[in-house]
């Protein structure tokens, strides 16, 4: 895809800049909406804003995936020289990382309310202008969504600042957080383009709204909230990407991340992911951190051609022990080897779990040289056609048995034995299992498919497995693991009811006398 550096900066209550490859045009001066919003290059730059903090590295295109989804029952943060934080679970409310997170959240949904307040002023294609509203209110609707999923009750704002001096917000209960969620995200599928006429995975399309919206009700359903009403709700908006005829599964499940390390869109596997292309070497970049933090332990001097990586996610026992004999994801997933300061891949011992990183995501397969020490032009799913796949079958599960929610569950197990998606198989195909034996069935395939993927903290918050999940793994490390790696217990065993939320940070709670702390913090 041809790379296009978009930046755009305004003046609200921060002054802030936005970036996007798909996206033209050159630098622009601070502005303020009475002259601003004028034209459809000024509405796509403000657009570029809104979508400004997916690609992040402080967001999805790093810290997201990497850091506050690090410590789970398939991963746990292997540096030892970093003992406070999320993934150790020795935090409090002024925690950079959570503060981070929020405020950029919050960053997202300011510039999308600033747009969608002026977007009607603008001299432009009226086509034009809904497409891009639609887009504006998924990303503010989907920036709510993550908000919800980690502070619970927050404050929603739907209007841009009026004033500095208008800061004290009351949090609005979770449960109409995500009825406005579903109001815009429901709008939004009718505004916004379809996947074919897009062909790119980084811009909001039918497909990603209505995936999307499964994953949505999903978590609706389970807890803390527990409408379980809303199980029938993700059937009907996966079923529609299903239905769609559109999406397939790439029959080789290592080309998906080698093609995010390459930036060739795949979108009818991976549906949305970051827009991340460049490597930071100059202004023309919005590299992250995907296959650096999260990559293959490479200690290498020689960085630019062999790929310096951290290797800070690593497997647990229990995702390494979850694979079947001729499953072919353990072995792109889990790392089999690790580089030394020659580049030189040295195998790990098949006894040595815990020394092995995250591997979906490989720096040797990255095409920009000289390679950067720290960051990648490498993209993340968002979302993938697997993961409405699991997320179908979950749904149909709940709503109405497994009889029907075979289909989809196999077509993943099969791509994941290397076999035809479409084709049944019997040793790979799922069957003779009740409800519950199926959701368990469910649960697992969604860790040995989408791991280090950032959703395994939230499935197993929904499922209400979450502690027991900690507590288990603790248990588990002690049990397996050598003295090198013992120290990851310590972690697990903190985990306690208030981990379940972050604490609302600290400078919001100076800031907005309106704010009440979550419990616990």
């Amino acid at each position: 895809m041809k790379k296009i550096l978009f930046f755009s900066c305004f003046l609200l209550m921060i002054i802030a800049s936005g970036c996007s490859k798909f996206l033209d045009k050159q630098p622009i001066s601070t502005v303020s909406p009475s002259n601003y919003y004028n034209n459809e290059a000024e509405v796509n730059a403000a657009l570029a804003g809104v979508y400004s903090p997916v690609a992040m590295e402080f967001m999805w295109g790093g810290r997201i995936p990497i850091r506050h989804n690090a410590s789970t029952d398939e991963s746990f943060y292997s540096v030892t020289n970093q003992p406070v934080g999320v993934w150790w679970f020795n935090y409090d409310a002024s925690d950079p990382v959570v503060t981070e997170m929020w405020t950029y959240l919050y960053t997202g949904i300011e510039r999308a309310n600033m747009l969608l307040a002026n977007i009607d002023k603008a001299a432009m294609d009226d086509t034009k202008r809904s497409v891009i509203k639609g887009e504006a209110r998924f990303l503010r609707a989907f920036y709510y969504f993550t908000l919800v999923q980690y502070w619970g009750d927050v404050p929603l704002k739907t209007a841009p600042s009026a004033s500095v001096n208008n800061v004290d917000l009351a949090r609005t209960p979770a449960k109409d957080v995500y009825a406005f969620i579903e109001e815009e995200m429901i709008a939004a599928e009718g505004l916004v383009k379809a996947v074919t006429d897009i062909n790119n995975t980084e811009r909001i399309s039918k497909s990603t709204v209505q995936g999307i919206l499964a994953r949505v009700y999903l978590q609706w359903a389970g807890q803390p909230l527990k409408q379980e009403s809303k199980y029938a709700d993700a059937r009907k908006w996966a079923l529609k990407v299903v239905e769609s005829g559109v999406h397939t599964l790439n029959p080789d499940f290592k080309q998906i991340y080698i093609n995010e390390c390459q930036d060739i869109d795949d979108w009818k596997e991976c549906i949305w992911e970051t827009g991340n292309w460049g490597n930071n070497s100059d202004a023309n970049r919005i590299g992250g951190r995907i296959g650096n933090e999260n990559g293959v332990k490479c200690s290498s001097s020689n960085d630019q051609e062999i790929g310096y990586a951290y290797g800070f996610n690593s497997t647990t026992y229990k995702l390494y022990h979850l694979y079947e004999t001729g499953d072919q994801r353990r072995d792109w997933a889990i790392s089999t080897y690790t580089l030394n300061a020659s580049g030189v891949k040295s195998a790990i011992a098949a006894t040595n779990i815990y020394a092995r990183n995250c591997a979906k995501w490989r720096r040797e397969y990255e095409l920009l040289r000289p390679l950067n020490k720290n960051y990648t032009p490498t993209n993340f799913p968002i979302l993938r056609y697997a993961d409405v796949l699991l997320m179908l079958a979950e749904a149909e599960n709940a709503v109405n048995g497994p009889a029907n929610a075979y289909q989809y569950i196999n077509m993943v197990r099969r791509r994941g034995y290397g076999k035809p998606a479409n084709t049944p198989d019997p040793v790979t195909d799922l069957s003779g299992l009740d409800k519950n034996a199926f959701l368990q069935a469910v649960q697992d395939e969604r860790a040995r498919e989408l791991c280090f993927e950032g959703l395994r903290k939230q499935d197993l918050i929904r499922w209400g497995l979450y502690l027991t999940a900690m507590r288990d793994q603790a248990i588990e490390i002690k049990t397996y693991a050598t003295a090198t790696y013992q120290y990851a217990a310590v972690a697990a065993e903190r985990v306690a009811e208030r981990h379940l939320l972050y604490p609302v940070p600290s400078n919001e709670m100076t800031l907005n006398k309106a704010m009440v702390q979550n419990p616990g913090w």
